[in-house]
Parts: structure tokens; sequence; C-alpha cells
């Protein structure tokens, strides 16, 4: 279905695109007030691109697995066009048209990155439209008509700077509680490191159990609490070894590593060499 007004439409051509990259594609401005207008991503399956439309007056819908979501002036939602369970539409009860631009953009693992951004923030993000990346992609108006070359830089950087806001809107509007027990779990073992930490005994001083302490540390920094653990402990026996005459059992002691061999065996699996070897040639990581 057409849109009733095109108020302003610019396409971009990258020239020598990096597949590491994702391409601008187009920017433009539409009124519309069809009820008609219903765009299911069941029947888009050919298409590539990916969108986050904003609405500038008026109020559209937008739909996913999670149910309809109303997207008012200063709102808009992201989406792969192709996502089946998806669909955005002029509200049947509207009574006012919907005036909106969106911005396309495919590559560059733009489609997993949606995915994971809607999963843990949902579909629907408030940005302003006077300031920041909005009023970038609304200055695109005045070259309405043409088609813009642009580097593959300059294209990615407008996608990945919205991207970037996005995920600040909703970080900044509602501190995430995991986020604050993930932080907490870090100061604790930072503290403790030259202790014998144990993933059960962090979680009783934190006061949750050892299974959702794990969970929520997981989810916020992709790997377990032992893990971390662990790496912290051998990133210290990385300082002691290049700044200290320790030896490798009495450092292996100063980091709870528990036996010499055991020590040993951490530390080669973390540091990918002896402690012995390290101490000769190694560089102590940042972190």
């Amino acid at each position: 279905m057409i849109c009733d007004t095109l108020f302003w439409h610019t396409a971009f051509e990258t020239f020598r695109p990096l597949a590491g990259l994702p391409v601008l594609e187009d920017i433009a401005a539409e009124r519309q007030t069809r009820p008609g207008y219903h765009l299911e991503g069941r029947y888009r399956a050919g298409d590539r691109n990916s969108i986050f439309k904003y609405t500038l007056r008026g109020e559209g819908r937008y739909r996913d697995a999670s149910g309809e979501h109303r997207v008012p002036a200063g709102s808009g939602f992201l989406c792969e066009v192709r996502n089946p369970v998806s669909a955005y539409y002029y509200p049947p009860d509207a009574t006012a048209p919907w005036e909106f631009v969106f911005i396309s953009f495919s590559g560059g693992g733009v489609s997993e990155l949606i995915r994971e951004v809607t999963a843990r923030c949902g579909p629907v993000f408030t940005l302003p439209a006077d300031r920041g990346v909005m009023a970038k992609i609304l200055g695109w108006s005045a070259h309405g008509g043409t088609r813009v070359p642009v580097t593959p830089a300059a294209g990615a950087a407008l996608v990945w700077e919205l991207f970037a806001e996005l995920l600040a809107s909703r970080e900044s509007a509602a501190p995430d509680p995991g986020n604050r027990l993930a932080v907490q779990a870090q100061e604790a073992i930072r503290a403790g490191l030259r202790g014998n930490l144990t993933v059960a005994g962090l979680a009783r001083t934190l006061g949750v159990s050892r299974e959702h302490l794990t969970r929520v540390f997981h989810d916020q920094l992709g790997q377990t609490p032992w893990q971390y653990i662990l790496r912290q402990k051998m990133l210290l026996a990385c300082r002691l070894l290049k700044e200290s005459r320790l030896s490798v059992k009495e450092i292996g002691d100063q980091v709870g590593g528990g036996s010499p061999a055991l020590f040993g065996r951490r530390f080669k699996a973390v540091m990918h060499r002896s402690p012995g070897a390290f101490r000769k040639v190694g560089i102590v990581p940042v972190r």
C-alpha cells in the first residue's frame, strides 16, 4: 500500500560496502491516513532491510510476538521488516493522520542486533526529535528527492549512533536491577580475590541464591560468576608474577589457587601458558 503523502525521501548509495558494517539505505518522511495501510512481515520474506520508524504526529501501531504496541509521537519502533510475526499499520480507530520518518538499513549483523536489543528492551523507544540522532535523521530532509553517495563508514556511523541512543534511552529510563546485582558481585569479588572465593559464598554475601546470581551475572556479563572469579584471580597472579619475587607456590597461595598443581592448571587454562613461562615472557593483560 502506497503512502498518502510522501513528504521527502533520501536514498543512499554506498560505494564498496564492507560486509561487517551496516549499510544505510533510505530515510523518508510520510503521512498515512488509509485504514488499509497494514504491512505484514510474513509477506516480505525477500526484504532484507530493517527499519526504525519514528512518529512525528498522530499515532501508529506495531505488532510483534509480544503483542500490539502503540507508537505515539516522540516514539518509534525497531524491526526487521521480514520478521514473520511483525506488522505495522495505521490504527483502525485513529482520528488523526499518522506522520512518521523512517530510516532503513541492512547488512552488518543488524538483524542479530535488533533481535538482541528488542529481546532486552522491547521494540518501542522514546527519543527527542530536536537533538541527537533524530535531529540528524530529520536533517536529511534537505536532500529529499536525491540519491546521496556515502562512504561505508559514514553510513554505518549513523546506524550505530541510532542503536547507541536507543539503548541509552532505555538504560537511563529504568536502571536494571540485574545490573546492580552484577556490579555488587564484581565489587565483592575484587575485594576478596586473595581469599577462598566460591559462588555459593558470594551469593550468601549478596543475599541471593546461587542459581539466581549465576543466571543474572551471566545475563549481564556473558560469563558465569566462577569464570569471572577465576580470571580475576589469574590476573592478580599475573601481576604478582611480574611485580614480586614470590614463588609460584606462594602466588598460588596468595590468590587462593588451591594446590600448586591445581593453580598451575587453572593459570594455564586462562593464560594459555604456565606460571613460570608467563613470568619469563608474558605481558600482564589489562583486564
